[in-house]
């Protein structure tokens, strides 16, 4: 090969190097990855909710069952529906019931099928949770009565703000002696404990054999009913009460006196009159021939006024009676009260109106509908929130929709007045966000309102997102997100739980 044909191919040779060296610094497309990463699609809004049927939740729950030793509670924790608008111990108690027991475990009444009683059998006011059961329950002995007691106070003391457990079977009170005589009173939890051991120190209490009860004292928990100040019902608080014997007319005695001394925790309740001192004659207790007793309290003539003088209403003041007496006393079912020479066969109360009562007999399901419980809830105040304990029925008590159509209430005052049950479309919690949906027509009151929207917004927020644990609070009017309700307040974004707003 010539010289000229080498230095013409080392010539061709340095185009082409440089050719595939230019072609290198241009991305090729069969080098493209076959898909690049992008953020995730953004969430979809939340729909409005039409219905409460969305405020259902489940909740991991520990139910405390006796082993199969009898020695001890042994605790199982189970995943339960909690339904959004009662309290959670209605449903955990059905659950508790139901439970069928393992290799470790015996159902709550053994052989027994235990279950609630009622179409209340669940009653919550403050510190106090009241069970009726069954009457199948009665088939229990005292001692595995007991136990399913133990259990059912250490399961539903498990839950935030109840202390206390008062156990009725078919809507009265049990004893804990043959004689009938030794009250179980009100119960708290022991889940710790030996089972044999309470049971030993339970029957200690009994009244030893060739004595009276009449001469056996006792100290125990009751609970007692007081009435609420605005007169709309009764609130319950527990107490620890001495009985200078345990006959069932000296129960009466005591637990009357324990009244008339006055609540000593609950707020906004009347300052009780001394009943002790309006009492005609020695209240009695008689046996009925059901099975059952009637306890017979008769005041003087002039009671009623003396009570309205105190400023408590008549018939909560009867109901807060006649509550206390049929809650602790064993085998209590009847109240009968007489005024002056007159059985008292009706009240009437300028809040609650005329209360009729057949033959004088005061009955606890007479009055559970007066039976109130208390929460919080925030009002709007110059610069921030305040403040205010709200009495409801006690089966409302739980039910944000209730509570946001009491706040709506010119008494309370934190909403805009005109809030109607069929404004309120839906509830329902989405993860930690609880969704509200209003009518149009109160999105209009809100327009139209003087009321500061932010504080508005907020009583709501602070309120709801305590009574739910949800964090945040979304609204929708006529099931839309609307941007403004004629002010600056955003009301389509999320509104966050606000503590810092609430002024101690």
């Amino acid at each position: 090969m010539s010289i000229s044909t080498r230095k013409r191919l080392r010539c061709l040779c340095c185009v082409l190097l440089c050719t595939l060296l230019l072609s290198g610094c241009t991305a090729a497309p069969a080098m493209l990855p076959v898909s690049v990463p992008t953020l995730p699609p953004a969430a979809p809004a939340p729909s409005a909710p039409l219905d409460d049927t969305g405020l259902r939740k489940s909740a991991i729950t520990p139910l405390y069952l006796p082993s199969m030793d009898g020695q001890n509670l042994l605790t199982f924790y189970e995943t339960l529906p909690i339904a959004g608008t009662l309290h959670p111990a209605e449903s955990i108690l059905y659950a508790h019931m139901a439970h069928e027991g393992n290799s470790r475990v015996r159902p709550l009444g053994g052989t027994t099928t235990l279950d609630l009683s009622g179409a209340d059998p669940v009653e919550i006011s403050g510190s106090v949770c009241t069970v009726n059961l069954s009457a199948t329950a009665l088939q229990l002995s005292n001692q595995d009565l007991y136990t399913a007691a133990l259990a059912i106070a250490a399961t539903v003391c498990e839950l935030d703000g109840i202390d206390y457990v008062n156990l009725l079977v078919a809507g009265t009170p049990v004893a804990m002696d043959v004689g009938g005589n030794l009250p179980l009173g009100s119960l708290t939890a022991q889940p710790g404990q030996e089972l044999p051991v309470l049971w030993e120190q339970m029957s200690s209490r009994r009244t030893p054999v060739g004595q009276l009860p009449i001469n056996t004292p006792l100290t125990t928990t009751a609970t007692l009913y007081f009435p609420l100040a605005d007169g709309m019902g009764i609130a319950a608080e527990p107490r620890r009460i001495s009985f200078p014997g345990q006959h069932p007319q000296q129960q009466v005695v005591a637990l009357i006196a324990a009244l008339s001394s006055g609540a000593e925790t609950l707020r906004d309740v009347c300052d009780m009159p001394d009943l002790s001192s309006l009492l005609l004659f020695t209240p009695e207790v008689t046996e009925l021939p059901s099975g059952g007793r009637r306890a017979t309290v008769h005041f003087t003539a002039d009671v009623q006024s003396r009570i309205a003088e105190a400023g408590c209403d008549p018939a909560c003041v009867f109901a807060s009676l006649t509550m206390t007496l049929t809650t602790f006393v064993p085998s209590l079912q009847q109240v009968s009260i007489l005024v002056g020479d007159d059985a008292l066969t009706s009240v009437y109360s300028a809040q609650l109106g005329s209360m009729l009562f057949p033959a004088a007999l005061h009955t606890r399901s007479a009055y559970t509908h007066l039976l109130m419980d208390q929460t919080t809830v925030y009002v709007p105040a110059a610069s921030g929130l305040h403040t205010r304990t709200l009495a409801l029925p006690y089966r409302d008590v739980c039910s944000p929709r209730a509570v946001l159509l009491a706040m709506a209430q010119p008494a309370i005052g934190a909403l805009p007045q005109g809030l109607t049950n069929a404004d309120l479309l839906g509830m329902s919690i989405e993860g930690d966000t609880l969704l509200v949906n209003f009518s149009e027509a109160y999105a209009e009151i809100i327009r139209q309102s003087p009321m500061d929207q932010r504080l508005v917004a907020y009583s709501m927020v602070n309120t709801l997102c305590e009574m739910t644990h949800a964090r945040r609070v979304r609204f929708f009017f006529g099931s839309e997100a609307i941007e403004s309700l004629g002010t600056e307040l955003v009301w389509s974004g999320e509104f966050l739980y606000r503590p810092g707003l609430i002024i101690p």
